[in-house]
Parts: structure tokens; sequence; C-alpha cells
């Protein structure tokens, strides 16, 4: 089960130690994970049973509307994240 503390790991180790990871649990076990690195932002939302959705640099008037990308674990979805940080 990824915890807060693990997803913060997850996020320095692969998008650096200048990436800022704030973690919310949910009762359900569920993470909200807001990630700001350099000049951009991302939002991971999920769970190891559900998967990780993601959206980076999201508009303001996104709302709760839910992510178009999706990975089946966290590592996946911070690895994208990074890919798109980069390019």
């Amino acid at each position: 089960m990824t915890t807060a503390e693990t997803a913060r790991d997850a996020v320095r180790r692969i998008l650096g130690e200048r990436a800022h990871a704030d973690v919310t649990t949910f009762p359900a076990g569920n993470l909200a994970i807001t990630v700001t690195s350099g000049e951009h932002t991302a939002t991971i939302d999920g769970d190891d049973s559900s998967g990780w959705g993601w959206t980076v640099d999201p508009g303001t008037d996104d709302g709760f509307t839910g992510h178009e990308l999706i990975a089946p674990t966290l590592d996946e979805a911070l690895g994208a994240v990074r890919e798109t940080i980069a390019a």
C-alpha cells in the first residue's frame, strides 16, 4: 500500500530533490498528491488497487473533472509526469 511517506519518497526518487509534494490521505486509503517542480504543477490521484490518474499544469477551470491519463502504478505516473515536464 502506498502511504503518504512512500509517495513523497517516490516523488524525490523520480522527480528529484527540487520537486515538492503535498500529499493528502483519505479515509479509504487513496491519495491526492500535488507536485511542484520548477514552474510546473502536477496533480496525481489514486491508490494501488485502482491506479493513478495525473494531470500536468491543470487549468484553473478543470475543477474535479478527473484525469485523462492513468497509470497502474505511482512510479509509472510519476515517470510520465517527468517526461511531460521535460518536454
